[in-house]
């Protein structure tokens, strides 16, 4: 199909939001518009690049109209028929940008922090940031102060107006994102393409880490044993959701709670017994996409839950809202008030994952094939970019032990 203004102002909202392609010549990406469930409409092209989809967004309509929408499909056809990777030549453009302006505000510097960890961070990690910088850091910043005039005494100020209203959690992750932006402007001053011209920041030194107090952190040292492992397996007093998040991630070999909490029914391939999990729910998300195998015990649980999916397909689904994915909070308190009612010390949704790790050792799989299954961030430190399918028989042999171990471990 071809796009007109009259076609696109004729486009409804559904349910689900939905997307339309444009016909086009291979290699040229292809545009298309995203329709929302609100019935926003959003221009972006989709295109291969070394045997990997990726899309980017052209902005929003009528803001951007048809007209320039087109002018921007080929500006990236251009670049797609010389081998360029539009996502990257926009970072490397803006940090031209950046390159080239004036020197930033502080103001300034957190946009400029917010676009640095849009590409690089998971996208629920993304969002809490931007989210906790809007709440706790931009209101005290004033609109003209400069990065090299803020001061240790200032950002004092910012973490104990929140720790003193009792956030004391939340105020240890103000100064960790205040140790990011700052740790952000330093490396992007001291940058190899920097070099020799002016420092866009000013930032000597990241005075922030000078700044300690004490906070109830967890220390990440829970994880289940082979009897607690077996009483929450049977337990016939959990929520049905909560428990069958217990099951898949355990089963998965303990992938991160937002990899499987957030997952959708397409992204479960029970013909072939795979799981994959999109790079916009990883945590190292320039990997790509994370292949996790299904083990036989899984997939009567994912064929349940894919029964009772939501709208769009969730297969955690909000109570109240049916295309969207039920809160982690929902099943950290469910485990909680379990736990004290049976006398368990508690637990929480990521203890999970360290569970996996730590019998899959007593269970006999090495620690590079645990790093493995569980892309942790050390097991492959030379090559940040890997192929979907690398070490799919290393998972497929942990998965097969793994779900030996739990079947032994979890009868009554």
């Amino acid at each position: 199909m071809n796009f007109t203004d009259k076609s696109i102002k004729a486009l409804k909202a559904k349910d689900k939001r939905y997307v339309l392609t444009e016909s086009g010549n291979y290699g040229e990406g292809r545009l298309q518009i995203r329709v929302s469930e609100t019935g926003a409409k959003t221009f972006r092209v989709q295109y291969h690049l070394n045997d990997k989809r990726k899309v980017i967004g052209l902005g929003n309509y009528p803001v951007v109209d048809l007209k320039t929408a087109r002018s921007k499909h080929a500006e990236i056809s251009v670049l797609l028929s010389n081998n360029i990777d539009p996502q990257e030549h926009q970072l490397k453009t803006q940090k031209a940008e950046f390159a080239s302006s004036a020197k930033r505000t502080m103001l300034e510097m957190l946009d400029d922090f917010n676009v640095f960890i849009s590409t690089r961070w998971a996208e629920s990690t993304i969002g809490r940031t931007e989210k906790l910088i809007k709440r706790n850091i931009t209101p005290f910043i004033a609109t003209d102060l400069m990065p090299d005039e803020f001061t240790i005494d200032m950002a004092r100020d910012i973490i104990y107006r929140v720790y003193n209203r009792g956030a004391k959690e939340q105020s240890r992750l103000v100064r960790s994102t205040l140790m990011s932006i700052l740790k952000f402007a330093i490396d992007f001053d001291n940058s190899p393409e920097q070099y020799k011209k002016p420092n866009l920041y000013d930032i000597k030194t990241n005075f922030i880490r000078d700044i300690n107090f004490e906070t109830p952190k967890n220390k990440g040292e829970r994880w289940l044993s082979e009897a607690e492992l077996k009483k929450v397996w049977n337990a016939d007093d959990l929520p049905y959701y909560t428990q069958q998040y217990i099951k898949l991630a355990l089963l998965l070999g303990g992938q991160r709670v937002n990899e499987v909490y957030g997952s959708y029914v397409s992204d479960f391939d029970l013909e072939n017994k795979t799981f994959t999990i999109p790079a916009n729910r990883i945590k190292v998300k320039q990997r790509g996409d994370h292949i996790v195998p299904l083990c036989d015990t899984a997939i009567p649980i994912i064929q349940e839950l894919m029964q009772q999916a939501g709208k769009a397909g969730q297969m955690f689904p909000h109570r109240d809202n049916p295309t969207a994915t039920a809160h982690v909070s929902t099943i950290r308190m469910a485990i909680l008030r379990w736990c004290e009612k049976n006398e368990v010390p508690p637990f929480n949704p990521r203890d999970l994952r360290r569970t996996c790790k730590t019998l899959m050792g007593k269970a006999g799989i090495d620690k590079i094939n645990r790093d493995i299954l569980q892309q942790h961030n050390k097991f492959d430190v030379s090559s940040v970019h890997y192929d979907r399918y690398d070490y799919m028989k290393e998972k497929h042999q942990s998965i097969e032990v793994w779900e030996q171990f739990l079947l032994d471990n979890i009868g009554k």
